[in-house]
């Protein structure tokens, strides 16, 4: 497989994109290779099309792995791991998000418990921090929701 300038730039930029989102910019890089490529790869041709190292390869296909983002797959007579996207690994990175919000949530509540009652600034802030996260969390589970009835009705 290879790529050319405009699909280099485009795992790039999706790469730095991840990074600014509190991932690894080779777990991006990675997740756009995946997406443009038109077949499973291994793990040694995606470190040579990313130009890093096997390791690091390694462990963020496990990662992706792990969040349901991407699988492996198996081809008979080749003891090689290859990766593919999974179906639903947009969805998994929404999953990912909507987890790590309702972390946030509870770190409010713990840090009420923290600050006591008579420091009322924080307690409103931390108040103000629970009430977002769980609307924000409402909505992002909602369209989710939503999300997957469009898709189910579009394949009936």
């Amino acid at each position: 497989m290879e790529l050319n300038k405009q699909t280099q730039e485009f795992i790039e930029k999706l790469g730095l994109t991840f990074e600014r989102m509190h991932s690894t910019r080779t777990a991006g890089r990675m997740m756009g290779l995946l997406l443009v490529a038109d077949r499973p790869l291994s793990l040694a041709e995606m470190a040579e099309l990313l130009q890093v190292s096997k390791a690091s390869t390694s462990t963020n296909a496990r990662m992706a792995e792990q969040t349901g983002m991407a699988h492996r797959v198996s081809f008979p007579g080749d003891r090689r791991d290859y990766y593919e996207l999974t179906p639903s690994s947009f969805e998994q990175m929404a999953i990912h998000d909507i987890q790590g919000i309702h972390r946030l949530v509870h770190l409010a509540d713990e840090g009420k418990s923290a600050v006591g009652d008579d420091n009322t600034v924080a307690r409103t802030r931390l108040e103000t921090m629970k009430e977002f996260y769980e609307f924000f969390v409402g909505e992002l589970e909602a369209s989710l929701d939503q999300w997957r009835n469009r898709d189910h009705n579009r394949h009936e």
